[in-house]
């Protein structure tokens, strides 16, 4: 949903029925996971994707149909074989199925889906809940964990979508009877906080944006630290000194320190250290590392603290171009978010 929450917002707002397209369940090699979607407006607008091939382009079909006076939504079920997969230029196998509903720009509507992204953009992980009940429409809900409770449920069903919530981060399903909810977490994107706006930071900047990420970027340069230069930055903060604008970085948040100086990153690492960051990495050779990490020590960080940095940062795929060292740097930041060896 958070690919085409924009786009269905801003349809919806212009008073234009859309067609959405919910992976709802897969099984085996299937091109998608459970909770991709796409969005098709009437002029044949697609956003998104639920896998492409013929399975997708089948969906499109019926979409349209909807789109000129058609049911409001459709269950379809579809069973590809690895050859099956394979001839239709989709990966694999598998079993899916995809739901179509229709929405029209009602008031209700609007408000809903407007209320379901400010959530998002405020950072509260909102759950975008599919209701599936026996003789009735499937219907949105919305479920903010520690916030509001889901009305008109079973109270076994909203037990069980409360314990599931706290640590999901993939759409997952729960059912009460024949009551049945497809929960798709709204999780924010992890945030990367770049101390130091040079030509490592600019190259690392772009392609931690391509790849979903929130980029701040942190420098005492307000000629580098612009958003001339960071375009693609949620935030770029000027600071008179190392020792600050890492505020708000949160378990999960990645900080890259890439300073013009030793004084500068052993400043940015020590203010890095005392947030939760869940990756912590530093530019430059063992000898830089080795000289800071003797001066924090001098200072009482423990060896503990000095284990959570990642220097020389970036995992040693080769290449010595800013946009190679980039390339590292982000590998070694997938590495460590989906708990992959060396």
């Amino acid at each position: 949903m958070r690919t085409i929450l924009p786009s269905l917002c801003r349809y919806l707002a212009l008073a234009q029925q859309v067609v959405i397209g919910t992976l709802v369940e897969s099984s085996g090699s299937a091109p998608r996971c459970s909770g991709a979607r796409m969005l098709l407006d009437r002029d044949g607008t697609q956003v998104g994707t639920i896998g492409g091939g013929e399975m997708e382009g089948t969906c499109l079909a019926k979409a349209g149909d909807m789109l000129e006076g058609g049911p409001d939504h459709a269950l379809l079920h579809f069973a590809v074989t690895a050859g099956q997969g394979a001839d239709a230029g989709m990966i694999c196998g598998g079993t899916v199925q995809v739901l179509l509903q229709r929405l029209a720009p009602t008031h209700e509507t609007v408000q809903f889906f407007q209320s379901l992204a400010a959530d998002f953009a405020g950072r509260k992980n909102p759950i975008l809940l599919t209701l599936f009940q026996p003789g009735c429409p499937p219907r949105f809900l919305t479920y903010v964990p520690g916030e509001r409770s889901v009305i008109d449920l079973a109270p076994r069903l909203v037990e069980t979508l409360a314990r599931r919530a706290e640590a999901a981060d993939r759409p997952f399903i729960v059912a009460d009877g024949a009551t049945k909810l497809h929960a798709e977490p709204l999780i924010s994107p992890a945030r990367l906080y770049l101390a130091g706006a040079g030509h490592v930071a600019l190259a690392t900047a772009r392609l931690a944006h391509f790849l979903g990420l929130e980029v701040i970027v942190v420098d005492d340069r307000p000629e580098f630290a612009s958003r001339a230069r960071f375009p693609e930055a949620c935030e770029v903060r000027v600071v008179a000194a190392y020792d600050q604008g890492l505020e708000g970085v949160q378990a999960g948040d990645h900080v890259v320190i890439a300073t013009r100086s030793h004084a500068f990153d052993k400043e940015a690492l020590a203010q890095s250290l005392g947030t939760a960051a869940g990756y912590i990495g530093m530019l430059g050779s063992r000898r830089k590392r080795d000289a800071i990490y003797a001066a924090l020590r001098r200072e009482g960080v423990s060896e503990r603290d000095l284990g959570r940095v990642h220097c020389p940062i970036g995992l040693p795929i080769g290449g010595e171009s800013p946009a190679e060292i980039a390339l590292g740097i982000m590998a070694e930041i997938q590495q460590k978010k989906y708990g992959r060896a060396a």
